[in-house]
């Protein structure tokens, strides 16, 4: 744990349903109360929007993700308990920490790194800069907010393998190195905190939305999967196949995790390297899952279903059931799909299982209620608030009326 000695506070850190993050700010000389018996809040914070929720809760940190922010100011994430000190099912962690140690044989051989992608804008909502796909940005602020980012990562200890400017004008990705499960989790949403932190420290705002522009590339987070001996050489094992299998399998359910917002299904099927099927492959970047020589490392098993909206808890707790079913009934995995996925006839091809991933939100939902291993492994409460909250968006923007259809419809009716 990180010394506090010179600390004076401490922020508590928790993610609500949707994966936001809330805080509650404790004098460093209360931090040491708050790991042992827990710090009271009101347990509506977690419903996200919704606030149906009214009861006290404990937040207790977990004394192992102490860093030092500067300027007298710590932060640690914590686990959410009932007012008896048990963890509590319905917080987005704890669900991970559960699920993680019901398959404890995968999870603790399960480790991964993450391209987190994003797009820095100015005050006007525009991109800060013109640049493609690994440009070497000289003008504008992108750049240097970028590598200010990562340097404070690296040094509350989150090691990041690289940064570079991404395909859209405005666009960064930033790579963390492997971690496991709920290490990783935490890991994101810190990295997220950081990066809104140090552009608005600059007058900018940096959005992680999983579109925010038409005609522009929307915004990922790859997962490159590692697990122990199920790799070599580059080359799935059996145990390997059965592990994609069952990610493949559930991939419709997981959608609901991995791209959570009506936003997200704007980047599902919007482009070459974009996903938009059930399918895996080795090369081929549209696919949902790729293996992957990432880093010129081991190869990883490239989940690219994800974007930045994702709760980061869940979506792992979901990979990791998705894969250990697959395991457990060592399920076969179908011949890859290397060529254009925009292209391909699944008609003249019976020998590819190809399925289209949901094409909204509804669709995704609905594939993860009727997901027995998925629906299942999540708190009753936790997936039914998650649910109703994603459906009430929905429902809201269906009811918008949008720029393009008053342009479209206007003069037609």
């Amino acid at each position: 744990m990180t010394d506090l000695n010179d600390a004076s506070w401490v922020g508590l850190t928790f993610v609500d349903v949707f994966g936001l993050l809330n805080s509650v700010q404790l004098p460093a000389e209360r931090f040491a109360a708050a790991v042992a018996d827990g710090e009271p809040f009101d347990g509506s914070a977690l419903e996200g929007r919704a606030r149906y929720l009214e009861a006290d809760m404990l937040l207790r940190p977990d004394p192992e993700t102490v860093v030092r922010l500067g300027d007298g100011v710590a932060r640690a994430v914590c686990d959410v308990l009932t007012l008896d000190g048990k963890p509590w099912a319905g917080d987005p962690r704890t669900a991970l920490e559960s699920i993680a140690a019901s398959v404890a044989d995968l999870a603790d051989r399960w480790s991964a790194g993450v391209e987190l992608e994003f797009y820095l804008l100015d005050a006007d909502g525009r991109p800060v800069d013109r640049g493609g796909y690994f440009d070497d940005v000289v003008e504008g602020p992108g750049t240097g907010i970028v590598r200010e980012a990562a340097d404070r990562l690296r040094s509350c200890g989150l090691e990041i393998d690289a940064s570079h400017h991404e395909a859209g004008p405005g666009q960064y990705e930033l790579d963390l190195a492997a971690l496991p499960p709920v290490a990783l989790a935490d890991g994101v949403v810190f990295a997220k905190q950081v990066v809104k932190e140090v552009a608005a420290e600059a007058g900018l705002r940096a959005t992680f939305m999983p579109r925010p522009f038409d005609g522009e590339p929307g915004s990922g987070l790859h997962l490159h999967q590692h697990v122990a001996d199920l790799v070599a050489e580059g080359t799935l094992n059996d145990d390997g196949r059965a592990f994609v299998a069952g990610q493949l399998t559930h991939a419709r359910g997981l959608s609901a995790l991995a791209a959570p917002t009506v936003n997200s299904y704007k980047r599902l099927h919007s482009g070459p390297e974009a996903p938009g099927a059930v399918v895996w492959a080795h090369r081929n970047r549209a696919a949902l899952i790729r293996l992957s020589s990432f880093r010129r490392r081991e190869a990883s098993i490239e989940y690219r279903g994800a974007d930045p909206s994702a709760n980061p808890y869940l979506l792992i707790a979901g990979l990791l059931a998705s894969g250990a079913h697959g395991l457990e009934v060592d399920m076969e995995l179908p011949p890859p799909l290397e060529e254009d996925v925009g292209t391909f006839d699944p008609a003249g091809a019976d020998h590819i299982r190809y399925e289209p991933l949901p094409r909204d939100l509804d669709d995704a939902l609905d594939a993860l209620l009727a997901d027995d291993v998925l629906a299942d492994a999540f708190d009753r409460q936790l997936l039914s608030r998650l649910v109703d909250g994603r459906r009430a968006e929905a429902e809201e923007y269906r009811a918008h009326v949008t720029r393009w259809e008053f342009d479209r419809y206007r003069d037609e009716a």
